[in-house]
C-alpha cells in the first residue's frame, strides 16, 4: 500500500476525477460547437471559428492534464494546481465571451469552474479566484451587451457566490468524513492487531468452527493441545484430527463442557482437556475453548498444598516444644526406673518421640526450605560421586542403581545440596515401593538434552507402578501407602525442584514400573550472582 498520507491520496483522487470531468466537458463543447448554426448558435462566422478554436484548445488542454494526472502519482503541488485552475479560468472566460456572456448558451461554465475549483484549489485559493471571476464575468457581460448592470447580472453573481460556498462546504464535510473514516479504520486495524495478539497469548486454547465442524481459526495453544500442525491450511475438518471432539459436538446434547483424555507418547504423558462449546451470537459459528484439566488440577493442588504446608509448619512449631519436654521427662524416668516393663514403655516413648521429632523437622524443612543457590553442575561426574555417597545410606543400600549420563551434556544450574536430597528421596521411595514382593529395588537413571537447552533426568524403577487413583495425589504432603511412611519425601522433592525452577512429573512406564522425570535449566553466565 502507498505510504502517502490520506489527504494526499484524497487530493490526488479528486484531481484525477476532475481531469476526467474536464475532458468530458471539453468533448461536449467540441461537439456542440460544430452543431448547425441555426440549432444553437447565432453568431458571426469569425466568432464561430473562434469558438471552434477555443473548443479544440480546451480538448487538447484536458487531454494534457489527464495524461499528467496518470503520470504523476502524488497530489499536485499547490503552485501547479493554481496554474491549472488559472488556465481553466482563462478558457472558461473565453467561452463565456465568445458565446455572448449571460445571454449565451455557455453561461453555466463559470458555475462549473467554481465547483471544480472548490475540489481542486480548496479554501482561500478557491475563494480568491471566485472574487476575481465575479467582476470579470460582469465585465464580459457589459462588453457583450453594452448595457449597465442589470438584475439578471447581479443574480448570476450571487449564484456564483452561493455555489462557491456550497461547494466549499461540501468539500470540507467530505474531507472531515474521510478523515474520520481513516481514523476509525486505523483504530479498527490497531484493535484487530491487539485482539489477535491477545488471542495468540491467552492461556486458553481457542478454535472457531463452522456448521460442518471445520476449523476456521485456532490459536497456537489450541493447536498444541490437539497435536495440530503449526500452520494448517484452513479450513480443515476437525474430525480428521480429533474425531472424539466431533463426536461430542454431534451427540453432546445440552451439555456444553466435556473432559477429554489426550493420549501421550514416549515424551508426553497423557493429559485431560476441558472442552467448552458455545455458539457465537449472530453467526453460524461455534467457539471451542480448551483448557488443560491436568494443569488446572495441579495448580489447585499446589494452592492446597501451600496452605497445608503453612498450617503444618505452624502446628509442627507448636508441637516441637512439648515434644522436647516429653522426651526429656522420659529420659529422666528411665534413669530412675527399675522394672523392665517400665523401661520398655519408656523406650517406646523415646523411640516414638524421636520419630515425631523427625516428622516435625521434615515438615519445617518442607514448609520453609533453604533458598536455592544454583551452581554449574556437570551431571556425568557429579552424579557418579553423589551416588557413591548415597548408597552408603542403609535406607538406599538395597537399591541396584544403573545410570547412563553422556559426558557431552551441557552444565545444568541447580543447588547441589537440593539435587542430592532430591535423588536421595527418590531412591528411598524406590527402596520402599519401587519393587515387586521378595525382590530388591532397581532403578535406572538417564539424562538427555531437551528443546530449550535444558537437561532432563529420568528415574525409572521396575516395581508395580502407581495406582491410577494415586497418580495425582502422590506429591501431596502426608500422602503415603506405607504403614510407617511419613508421606513427606516426594512432597519435599516437589518443593525443592520448584525452588530450582523445575517441575517433576510421574507416569507409569509402558513396560512396567514408575518413572519420575524433571528438567534442569542449562547453566549460563547470566546466572552468576
Amino acid at each position: 500500500m502507498s505510504t502517502l498520507p490520506w489527504h494526499t491520496l484524497k487530493h490526488s483522487g479528486s484531481s484525477r476525477k476532475i481531469a476526467w470531468y474536464r475532458l468530458l466537458v471539453a468533448i461536449i463543447l467540441v461537439i456542440i460547437s460544430y452543431l448547425p448554426r441555426q440549432n444553437l448558435w447565432s453568431m458571426p462566422p469569425d466568432e464561430l471559428r473562434a469558438l471552434h478554436g477555443i473548443a479544440i484548445l480546451a480538448l487538447l488542454w484536458s487531454l494534457g492534464v489527464l495524461i499528467a494526472n496518470r503520470v504523476i502519482s502524488a497530489s499536485h503541488p499547490q503552485g501547479l494546481r493554481l496554474g491549472i485552475g488559472l488556465m481553466d479560468a482563462i478558457l472558461v472566460l473565453a467561452f463565456f465571451y465568445v458565446s455572448n456572456g449571460l445571454a449565451g448558451p455557455l453561461a453555466i461554465l463559470p458555475l462549473l469552474l467554481v465547483i471544480a475549483n472548490a475540489y481542486q484549489l480548496r479554501g482561500a485559493l478557491a475563494l480568491a479566484q471566485l472574487w476575481i471571476l465575479i467582476p470579470l464575468t460582469i465585465l464580459i457581460s457589459l462588453l457583450r451587451t453594452g448595457e449597465v448592470i442589470t438584475v439578471p447580472t447581479l443574480i448570476y453573481a450571487l449564484a456564483l457566490v452561493a455555489v462557491a460556498f456550497l461547494a466549499d462546504n461540501l468539500v470540507r464535510n467530505r474531507e472531515r468524513s474521510a478523515r474520520r473514516d481513516a481514523e476509525q479504520a486505523r483504530e479498527i486495524f490497531d484493535l484487530n492487531a491487539l485482539n489477535r495478539e491477545i488471542i495468540q497469548q491467552v492461556d486458553t486454547g481457542l478454535m472457531v468452527l463452522d456448521r460442518q465442524h471445520r476449523i476456521l481459526f485456532s490459536n497456537p495453544l489450541a493447536r498444541q493441545m490437539i497435536h495440530l500442525a503449526e500452520e494448517p491450511a484452513l479450513p480443515v475438518a476437525l474430525d480428521l484430527f480429533r474425531p472424539d471432539f466431533a463426536e461430542l459436538l454431534n451427540h453432546g446434547g445440552d451439555q456444553d463442557e466435556w473432559e477429554v483424555q489426550v493420549s501421550g507418547d514416549a515424551d508426553l504423558r497423557a493429559r485431560s482437556l476441558l472442552v467448552r462449546s458455545s455458539s457465537l451470537p449472530g453467526t453460524p459459528f461455534r467457539l471451542l475453548s480448551l483448557r488443560d484439566g491436568t494443569a488446572l488440577r495441579e495448580r489447585q493442588r499446589e494452592q492446597q498444598m501451600a496452605a497445608l504446608g503453612r498450617l503444618a509448619a505452624n502446628i509442627a512449631h507448636e508441637i516441637r516444644n512439648p515434644l522436647s519436654a516429653i522426651r526429656h521427662a522420659a529420659q529422666l524416668l528411665a534413669e530412675q526406673a527399675l522394672e523392665s516393663r517400665a523401661l520398655r514403655l519408656l523406650n517406646i516413648i523415646e523411640r516414638e518421640s524421636r520419630r515425631l521429632d523427625h516428622i516435625v523437622d521434615a515438615v519445617l524443612q518442607m514448609a520453609r526450605p533453604r533458598p536455592a543457590h544454583p551452581q554449574p553442575i556437570s551431571l556425568a561426574s557429579w552424579l557418579h560421586t553423589t551416588l557413591q555417597q548415597l548408597v552408603a545410606d542403609p535406607s538406599i543400600a538395597s537399591v541396584a542403581i544403573q545410570y547412563e549420563i553422556p559426558e557431552s551434556l551441557p552444565l545444568v544450574a541447580c543447588d547441589p545440596e537440593h539435587l542430592q536430597q532430591i535423588l536421595a528421596n527418590l531412591l528411598r521411595n524406590t527402596a520402599q515401593h519401587g519393587h515387586l514382593p521378595e525382590q530388591h529395588g532397581q532403578v535406572s537413571i538417564t539424562a538427555r538434552t531437551v528443546s530449550g537447552g535444558g537437561v532432563e533426568l529420568r528415574l525409572r524403577d521396575w516395581g508395580p507402578g502407581i495406582a491410577k487413583e494415586n497418580l495425582e495425589r502422590i506429591f501431596e504432603p502426608f500422602f503415603t501407602t506405607a504403614s510407617l511412611g511419613t508421606g513427606l519425601g516426594l512432597a519435599m522433592v516437589r518443593e525443592l525442584l520448584l525452588a530450582n525452577g523445575s517441575r517433576i512429573e510421574l507416569r507409569n512406564h509402558p513396560d512396567g514400573g514408575a518413572e519420575f522425570s524433571f528438567v534442569l535449566p542449562q547453566w549460563n553466565l547470566g546466572m552468576l550472582p
